[in-house]
């Protein structure tokens, strides 16, 4: 995938002034300058910048996905897990085989109406 380096160029400057206005941490002002300056000068180092964000953002979206996932998973859904498993009374899944059989008797009388939509 081609992309413009000037843009990225651009891009990774408005982002360090931005950090650089919320932090005050002057080495981002540094950097936005840095980099703006060699974007502006140096269409070759410029392609360079683009190709190491790039490939940033590529180790990136392998990493970040697996970790919010595993972020949501052990801090929301398992400790839901625990706290329905707790406090339920009812046996949902049929888990547990507390009865001698499986199958569940219905009463019901099945109609041609009853086939046409199972669902």
């Amino acid at each position: 995938m081609k992309t413009e380096s000037t843009k990225t160029i651009l891009v990774i400057t408005v982002g360090m002034l931005v950090v650089f206005m919320t932090t005050q941490w002057r080495p981002a002002l540094i950097l936005s300058m840095l980099i703006g300056v060699v974007g502006i000068l140096s269409k070759y180092l410029a392609i360079k910048i683009d190709f190491l964000w790039m490939k940033l953002t590529w180790v990136l979206s392998l990493i970040v996905p697996n970790v919010l996932l595993s972020i949501v998973f052990y801090l929301m859904l398992t400790p839901l897990a625990i706290l329905f498993r707790v406090f339920s009374r009812k046996n949902e899944l049929f888990l547990k085989n507390t009865s001698p059989s499986l199958f569940k008797e219905y009463n019901k009388t099945f109609d041609k109406e009853s086939f046409k939509n199972p669902w």
